[in-house]
Parts: structure tokens; sequence; C-alpha cells
């Protein structure tokens, strides 16, 4: 008797939620975050797929693409009067979204600097050096943003005119249109790069390198430029998605890249190492669970995405689309 009614009691409370859109409403954030996750792995799998290297530098190159987007959406804001009505939110949108573009762009020459100077001469060397070399360029983002930016989380306001754009109707709820244009975006990037690395001579060259170093030097290929565009590609979607995850009433602080970083590696595990489309999957599957089973039980939160690793592993110990050395 006491278990049925606690199970009805369960029902009803879940019940409201269900009616009103709460669980869509999850769902749907679960999306948006997925393709954030999936913008940041993208970059790290492309370059662990093509260079070999675990990048454990990639969360802070995601957190200076985060700051870089408040100065330059900052600049370019102020070149244009605030929005008053439905027609001035839209082109503040659109400039705001043209200012993430160009504070992930700045992520370019960074990466490709990194690349050139410190990767570059550990190739041969065992995967420890790669690990600490990254790392130690971790400890050097960090201070070089506390250097540009100061140890104060930076202030989102300029961001707060956003809320004025009118939400969009899906699935029945009401959901911020800004989150809907980060879903558009990461499936434009998803379908970008599956374009560049089946389409283009350079994504050819580029996949060639990655299964065949040897015969692609031996044919004319500068296996330097191709590992310095890939490191900077990587380093462009890092800062891509930290700028387009900080657009909006959130703060930039110095330790925001760890977890990034963290749930980076468990999304292309699951997907499987050198594998874009296992980063997609991956990435959606890891954002509808957590922010799915969070608001039910929160205790959870930070369980979920390992568990769901854990959980495929077991299945398919080389992730959904296991593949080595290899971008598909």
């Amino acid at each position: 008797m006491f278990g049925s009614l606690a199970a009805v009691t369960a029902l009803d409370s879940v019940a409201p939620a269900l009616v009103d859109g709460a669980l869509v409403r999850h769902a749907l954030n679960g999306v948006y975050y997925g393709f954030i996750l999936f913008m940041i792995a993208s970059g790290l799998t492309i370059i662990f797929g093509v260079l070999g290297v675990l990048n454990l530098a990639h969360g802070e190159l995601y957190a200076l693409g985060a700051f870089a987007v408040f100065s330059v959406v900052g600049f370019l804001t102020g070149l244009i009067a605030r929005p008053t009505d439905t027609v001035t939110t839209v082109i503040f949108g659109i400039v705001v979204l043209a200012g993430a573009l160009a504070a992930a762009a700045v992520l370019l020459p960074v990466g490709g600097a990194i690349e050139a100077v410190f990767v570059r001469p550990i190739y041969d060397r065992d995967e420890v050096y790669q690990l600490l070399l990254t790392y130690g360029l971790l400890l050097v983002l960090v201070d070089v943003m506390k250097f540009v930016w100061g140890p104060s989380p930076v202030d989102p306001g300029v961001f707060r005119h956003l809320n004025a754009i009118p939400t969009t109707e899906l699935v029945g709820v009401s959901y911020p249109s800004y989150n809907v244009i980060v879903i558009l975006v990461g499936l434009a990037v998803f379908a970008w790069l599956l374009w560049f690395f089946d389409r283009t001579k350079t994504g050819r060259i580029v996949r060639a390198t990655a299964i065949n170093r040897e015969m692609s030097t031996a044919i004319g290929v500068s296996t330097d430029r191709v590992f310095t565009l890939v490191f900077a590609m990587g380093a462009f979607f890092a800062g891509f998605g930290g700028a387009m995850a900080n657009v909006g009433p959130r703060t930039a602080y110095l330790e925001m890249g760890l977890d990034p970083l963290v749930l980076s590696f468990v999304v292309i595990v699951i997907g499987g190492l050198g594998s874009l489309k296992g980063a997609l999957v991956g990435a959606l599957l890891v954002g509808v669970t957590s922010r799915v089973v969070t608001p039910y039980y929160p205790q959870l939160e930070l369980a979920a995405p390992f568990l769901l690793m854990v959980a495929i592993l077991l299945v398919r110990p080389e992730g959904l689309y296991g593949t080595w050395g290899e971008i598909e």
C-alpha cells in the first residue's frame, strides 16, 4: 500500500514537468550543450586523429576563446546603438555572432604558433613528453589570460541585450532563439568538416597524411604545413566553442577550461578516437544525458557522462565509430 502510494506521489511530481514541457526543455538544453561540446571535441579529435597528440591545453584554448569574445564583441557592440526594437535586436545578435567568429579566428595563429614552436620538436618522442608539454602550455595560457584580462571573472553585461530577441517555438515549448542558432551553427560546423575532409584537396591531403605520413612525404606533401594547419583548426574550433558558449549571461573565469577538457575526452572516447561522426554522436549523448538526468537526479550531475562512457565501452571498447589515426 505504502509502496503504491509512493509511486503515485512520484508520478504526480513528474507529471507537471511533462505537462509544462520541462522535460522537452531539458532535452533541448541537452542538444544545445551537446553541440557546444561537439565544437570543442571536434578540434580535439582532429588534432589527435592526424597528429596523434592528446592536447591537455585544449580546454584553455576554449577558455581563451571565451575571454576573447568579450573583448571583440565589446568593441563591435560599442560601434552600434543598443537594441531598442526587434530589427535592431536582430542586428545586434548578428554582430554578436560575427564577434564570436572573429574571436575564434584569433586562435588560428595561436594554434599555428603553438604547433610550430612547441609541439613539432617532440612528435618522435614518447607520449609522456607530449602530455607534459601540453600540460605546461595549459599553465602558460592560464597565466596569459590572467595577465591580459586579470584574475577576476569577466562581466558579461553586454550580452544581456540578447534576451530581447524573441523566443522560438520548438516541440510545443518556448525556447531561447540564441540556443537554436547555436544548434544550427553546430550542424553547419559538422557539415563543413565532412565536406572539407571528403571533398576538398586540402582535406584529402590531411587524411592521407594521417593514414601514412611517410608516403605523403614521398609524394611531396609538406607534413609540417599539414600539421600546423590541423593544430590551428583544432584551436579554432576550441575557441569557437568557447565563444559560442559564453555569448550570454555567463562569466568567463580562469579555471573554466577544465570541465570542457574532461568532457571532450569523454566525448571522443565514446564516439571513437579520430571520428568526427563519433564526436557528434558522443557529444549529443553526453549533452542530453547530463541535462535530462541532472534536474531529477542532481547527485548524478558529475557521474552521468562517465557512467554513459563506461556503459558504451563495455559494449564497444573502440567507441561507437572507433578509428585510430584517421579522420572520418
